[in-house]
């Protein structure tokens, strides 16, 4: 046999046996992931939110969803979205759980109800910087982001919506003119009758009042003496129903103060002139 017959013949059981072995070795596990549950978003009804500083309860009803304790208002549903994500969540890694403590589960920081399924938000892996969550009987390792979802005060929940579609304005009252939606149009009456304000104007400044979001929310008992009040705005709807907003307005802000709820709706000065008048609609234009 030639020396490139040997070559050849060495050549040939390498690469057989190296098929051989590709052939017969053992496949490598797939990475298992865990879900953290098996209910739906659509399927809550209620959320209970508990931290060091309080309890929040909220409820779906309607097809939205409101808070009830500590304070009774429409919450931001973009919010609720982003809580009930954790219900989609899953994880790489599933103990057992037990010795809470080492996994900061014992006194967990965050806990949330969606029904009757409870999540704990305990502490974090020091190698992969995720944070351990307690739910059915598991410890699981999920992103923090599931934890920042959840509001620390009740005030990040509400929604910023002056007026949510459902309610639809017919007539507006201040202390020295009122507007109201009469034949198909709107009309503006008292101090502004001669100001020229025509439907097209007041049918822009309906619209911002359905379409402004608040840049901040402040409860009632958080607006100190630095907010005067300027006035009252009384809103009539087509269900009945009568809001009232109090005016509160310091050099840089103004707040709309929903008195039922007492929730207010902070505005940078220049939006907060335009909801409360007309008049500042054309003066920009």
């Amino acid at each position: 046999m030639t020396h490139h017959s040997r070559l050849n013949l060495i050549m040939l059981i390498t690469i057989g046996g190296l098929a051989i072995f590709l052939y017969f070795r053992p496949q490598s596990a797939a990475i298992q992931q865990y879900p953290i549950s098996t209910t739906t978003a659509d399927a809550v009804q209620s959320l209970r939110i508990l931290n060091k500083h309080q309890e929040i309860v909220l409820k779906h009803s309607n097809n939205q969803w409101h808070l009830r304790e500590p304070i009774e208002a429409r919450a931001d549903e973009e919010k609720i979205g982003k809580i009930l994500e954790i219900l989609m969540a899953s994880s790489y890694q599933r103990l057992a759980l037990e010795d809470l403590e080492r996994f900061g589960l014992d006194q967990p920081y965050l806990q949330l109800h969606a029904d009757n399924e409870y999540f704990g938000f305990g502490g974090f892996s020091p190698t992969t910087n995720q944070q351990y969550l307690a739910t059915n009987n598991f410890a699981y390792l999920i992103s923090p982001r599931y934890a920042l979802a959840l509001p620390l005060t009740v005030s990040d929940l509400i929604s910023p919506e002056l007026l949510v579609p459902d309610e639809i304005p017919v007539r507006f009252e201040m202390e020295q003119w009122t507007a109201e939606f009469q034949n198909g149009e709107w009309r503006i009456s008292k101090q502004y009758s001669d100001d020229g304000f025509g439907n097209e104007i007041l049918t822009k400044w309906i619209q911002l009042w359905q379409t402004a979001r608040a840049e901040a929310l402040k409860l009632e008992n958080e607006l100190d003496s630095d907010w005067i009040e300027t006035g009252v705005i009384r809103i009539s709807l087509q269900s009945g129903k009568v809001i009232d907003f109090k005016i509160l307005q310091n050099k840089y802000s103004l707040v709309l103060l929903r008195m039922a709820e007492g929730i207010g709706y902070q505005f940078p000065a220049k939006l907060g002139q335009r909801l409360i008048s007309p008049r500042a609609i054309v003066l920009n234009q």
